[in-house]
């Protein structure tokens, strides 16, 4: 396991500069006292040009060229779904933590090698939970740890989420095979 880290911030870099970065962002900025943006890695010239004005930090189209000039202790992975498994183990290779948004990955076997590569590096691999803090679910949480319920002995959960078509046009991978999994 690497050394914590203290007496100085953690250096974050974030590969995928699109929709859902905007969290990740939000939370690097939000607990900046602890956390420091150190590279911003994306395909898209024109979108990393906007991205690292507004955030003020370096802008990379390479991950590689990231990773060795920023050298980050953490590495949150944004992009497309499909390219996670990539970035994550090139990050992990690299010597970073991995935060990687959902899914982690979109082939069950990228996904054992994504935890395999973490464990034999020692290096920590998390899964964005978006809905871990949800106020709903954490009543819910906080009832059944109350014995609110008495003894439960099944559950039945239906989720009525849905992605609309404009959410598919924005990006051109969102709703492929190949880099978000398919579509429903």
């Amino acid at each position: 396991m690497k050394e914590p880290i203290e007496n100085r911030k953690i250096k974050v870099a974030l590969v995928g500069a699109g929709r859902i970065s905007k969290n990740h962002f939000d939370s690097i900025e939000k607990y900046a006292q602890d956390l420091e943006l150190v590279g911003i890695c994306d395909a898209d010239s024109t979108v990393l040009e906007k991205v690292s004005a507004e955030r003020n930090a370096p802008g990379f189209r390479d991950l590689s060229e990231m990773l060795s000039k920023s050298k980050p202790d953490v590495v949150s992975v944004c992009g497309p779904s499909g390219l996670h498994p990539d970035h994550a183990m090139h990050a992990l290779k690299a010597g970073c933590h991995v935060i990687t948004e959902k899914p982690m990955a979109t082939r069950l076997e990228d996904g054992r090698r994504m935890v395999q590569l973490a464990d034999e590096l020692d290096l920590h691999l998390f899964v964005v939970k978006q809905n871990r803090r949800n106020a709903t679910l954490q009543l819910l949480k906080n009832a059944v740890e109350a014995d609110r319920f008495g003894p439960i002995y099944m559950v039945n959960i239906n989720v009525f989420w849905t992605r609309p078509q404009e959410y598919y046009d924005m990006s051109p991978w969102r709703g492929t095979w190949e880099l978000d999994g398919g579509a429903f």
